[in-house]
């Protein structure tokens, strides 16, 4: 009888041991190294590696997927993840399963990158070295698909935050569901963040929120001063202000030359005048 209750015991604990054993782990970074040593020794470097979320006993698995059919199969290639050969949308889902946690990163789903099939791995190498894993720096970037805007950049009045640190995202988010061009209060609004003395409040405001600051300002180049939107002010201003409204003296020779600013110094807004007249 004694020896029948030490069997039952023996195969209580044999069948429990089995239940709650961890499954075997995945293999971690250092086993990865074995055949990829110069991929892992170069990703220690980056962003990604030195992020205080990385747990590198995942470590490669994390982006790679699970990686133990892919070692037992002598580095099967269809064995593993490779986001490089994914759509975009495949491959920025992958990021996004961390990313999206980032609030400039929400709603970049909606954005006009992504709607135009445009991923997180055409601007981002999750092995790149470089500041936020960037491909290329600053503006370069995003001329490589933004031609005619970088060619903006070529004429004789350029926009300085286009060459300076980040580039194009001092005023532009990538990640956003809506550009900054087609929303005239944020285009205010960044702009302000530069021209804060431009930007108000006034008793006297401009009022150009049709399009913001870009009624007046083509802010990648012009080959006007101040990054006008035509080589003449006055042109610029009879946009708006057609010559059967303004003045007909305005017309005389005396002023026919002059700019329009010559008078109405405080074009973007007066706390006197409402005609934007010199405070």
């Amino acid at each position: 009888m004694r020896i029948l209750r030490y069997l039952f015991l023996s195969l209580c604990l044999f069948v429990f041991a089995v239940t709650v054993a961890p499954p075997a782990s995945e293999p971690a970074e250092s086993e990865c190294a074995m055949c990829h040593e110069d991929v892992v020794a170069a990703f220690q470097r980056t962003a990604h590696a030195k992020a205080s979320g990385w747990d590198p006993t995942t470590g490669c698995q994390s982006c790679h997927g699970p990686g133990e059919a892919h070692i037992e199969g002598g580095g099967d290639l269809e064995a593993i993840i490779r986001p490089q050969l994914l759509s975009p949308s495949e491959s920025s889902d992958g990021c996004l399963s961390c990313h999206q946690r980032q609030e400039k990163h929400f709603s970049s789903r909606r954005s006009g990158h992504r709607l135009n099939e445009v991923g997180c791995l055409d601007c981002h190498g999750a092995h790149h070295e470089s500041e936020n894993l960037l491909r290329e720096e600053g503006a370069d970037l995003c001329a490589g698909c933004h031609q005619a805007v970088a060619s903006r950049m070529e004429l004789p009045r350029s926009h300085p935050m286009a060459e300076q640190g980040p580039g194009c995202t001092n005023c532009h988010e990538p990640h956003a569901a809506r550009s900054l061009r087609d929303n005239p209060t944020a285009t205010a609004r960044i702009c302000a963040e530069c021209h804060f003395e431009k930007a108000g409040p006034f008793v006297y405001d401009h009022g150009m929120m049709l399009d913001g600051c870009l009624s007046c300002h083509e802010t990648h180049g012009s080959t006007s001063r101040h990054l006008l939107r035509h080589e003449s002010q006055v042109n610029l201003c009879y946009e708006c202000h057609a010559a059967s409204v303004t003045p007909g003296w305005h017309s005389a020779p005396a002023y026919a030359s002059q700019k329009c600013t010559s008078c109405h110094t405080a074009i973007h807004g007066s706390n006197t005048s409402q005609l934007f007249l010199e405070d």
